[in-house]
């Protein structure tokens, strides 16, 4: 019996696409830059360019690079929400990806708050408070508030500065606002509220209320997907 791997041509243009998306990263490239020419990246990577066009093809599927009539391609850079927006349109039941989401986002939120906190600026804070002041008049109005939302929690987190934990939680909303597309909006001015409550006890350096308060508003939000049984997620700190 042979060990010997069969390597297809769909196998190479994965790994010449992958290649490719290293050196591109690797090269210093700020995002809306515009990437060598063909000819000099078949150089760098020593192939044809057609198979260096093959390649840009794909990276443009996941929206790595961008192409623009009569002019060269620009670099995007990996963006987890850019790949969200593509995957959810081949996803025949937004809400449940949705659903499964906002549980991975119980999960991390909830276990990260308790490290983030100390990193939080004054500045911050002020910020978080007028974002969830904000939450609660447009609740108030039944207006949706998803914007303000995302932008309190990945300002929550912001601190850590990790880019990974800032991408999912954007994927998540793309996510939502494909599942209520739609939908009216019925927004809960209760559920917009608590967010100022975690701010509160954040301020009055209560982590552990904090973290509670953070938990309570995922069960607050869950009352939509029913189906799902959240747990508390947190280590709390003793």
């Amino acid at each position: 019996m042979s060990d010997k791997i069969e390597i297809t041509g769909s196998d190479l243009s994965d790994a010449l696409a992958r290649r490719l998306a290293q050196h591109l990263q690797r090269s210093g490239l700020e995002i809306g830059d515009p990437l060598p020419t063909e000819a000099e990246l078949g150089a760098v990577l020593e192939v044809g360019r057609q198979r260096i066009r093959e390649a840009l093809s794909v990276l443009e599927a996941f929206g790595i690079v961008v192409s623009r009539q009569g002019a060269r391609r620009v670099w995007r850079g990996f963006r987890a929400a850019d790949l969200a927006t593509r995957w959810i349109g081949f996803v025949d039941d937004p809400e449940a990806a949705t659903r499964e989401l906002l549980e991975v986002r119980h999960a991390l939120e909830t276990s990260l708050l308790p490290l983030v906190i100390p990193r939080l600026q004054p500045s911050d804070l002020a910020r978080l408070r007028l974002l969830s002041e904000e939450m609660v008049e447009r609740a108030l109005r039944n207006e949706s508030f998803a914007e303000l939302d995302q932008q309190f929690h990945r300002g929550l987190l912001a601190p850590m500065g990790n880019a990974f934990v800032d991408q999912f939680l954007q994927s998540f909303w793309v996510v939502f606002a494909a599942a209520r597309r739609e939908e009216p909006v019925e927004e809960d001015p209760a559920i917009a509220a608590m967010h100022g409550r975690i701010i509160d006890a954040i301020e009055a350096g209560d982590t552990r209320r904090a973290v509670h308060e953070l938990d309570a508003h995922f069960y607050g939000v869950r009352n939509r997907y029913p189906d799902i049984d959240f747990g508390t997620t947190a280590a709390l700190p003793v």
